[in-house]
């Protein structure tokens, strides 16, 4: 009995502190003008080499394609990314990081680094590479049981 009793508490915590890191950071990204899926694509773009086809960038940004499409254009239209011809494949379509894009990521990859420093200013260093290794664990399993589900 006490077991389920602590495996609701701890599914309830994981949906409060999700809830919490989103509203905290949607606010955050608010002030940039910005939402989720937006910063998601400029992230995936510089993770990548800076370019990328939509349909890797919609899977990288955890987005559909339709979805994607909407996002690219709202980034294009401020500046931050722009379309280009693939080099290799004329018939496609790379989108590009610009430089303005490039530095809003740095200001906001800079503030949510503060920002989780606040956060976890009650850890200690020990405490954050534990919680930095078990949130890791967590991610492998739900993320290998993702690819198992699709693969069937």
């Amino acid at each position: 009995m006490g077991e389920n009793k602590e495996l609701e508490t701890l599914g309830m915590n994981f949906l409060r502190l999700m809830g919490a890191l989103r509203m905290r950071f949607n606010r955050d990204l608010a002030r940039y003008g910005l939402t989720l899926p937006q910063f998601m694509a400029l992230l995936s773009l510089e993770k990548g080499e800076g370019f990328c086809r939509m349909g890797p960038l919609a899977i990288s940004a955890l987005q559909s394609l339709p979805s994607m499409t909407g996002v690219v254009d709202r980034l294009e239209a401020k500046g931050l990314v722009e379309r280009q011809r693939d080099p290799k494949d004329r018939r496609s379509v790379v989108v590009i990081l610009t430089e303005k894009g490039e530095s809003l990521l740095s200001q906001i990859k800079a503030e949510r680094n503060r920002t989780l420093q606040e956060i976890l200013k009650g850890l200690s260093p020990e405490e954050i590479a534990s919680l930095n290794s078990i949130l890791e664990k967590l991610i492998q399993a739900l993320e290998s049981g993702e690819r198992e589900v699709t693969d069937a």
